[in-house]
């Protein structure tokens, strides 16, 4: 009786598992089917993003590229404004200079006068003490 259990084993696996590995089967393939689909759906979206990606990239290259020269246009610019208004201090002060020196020689005139107009004065004292 032994032998024949055993003999008949086989045949009851073969029975019960036998659908189900084939319907295991079945379940496998679907689910690496709907892989596969998820697959090609995160390629197509990573593409997606990868093309978005780029598109900001040289959208932000352009805004760089017009704001460098913007920046370059209002430093040309402020640089010659600086370089204007140099030139006219410079101007000034070369007048006020040239006024402040034609002052100091007439006060350097004037104290030469009023230097020799002291000694003239101590002379003539000097000599009315003598007489």
């Amino acid at each position: 009786m032994d032998q024949e259990m055993a003999e008949k084993v086989p045949g009851w696996l073969e029975r019960i598992l036998l659908p189900q590995i084939s319907e295991l089967k079945g379940e496998v393939k679907v689910v690496y089917a709907r892989i596969d689909g998820l697959e090609a759906k995160m390629d197509g979206e990573f593409k997606a993003v990868h093309t978005e990606i780029k598109r900001l990239d040289d959208k932000i290259d352009g805004v760089d590229k017009r704001l460098s020269s913007k920046i370059d246009e209002v430093d040309n610019r402020l640089f010659s404004k600086i370089d204007e208004v140099d030139k006219r201090l410079g101007s000034k002060m070369d007048a006020v200079d040239q006024k402040l020196s034609f002052k100091i020689d007439e006060l350097d005139k004037r104290l030469d006068v009023t230097q020799r107009l002291t000694a003239v004065e101590e002379q003539v004292k000097e000599l009315r003490s003598k007489a």
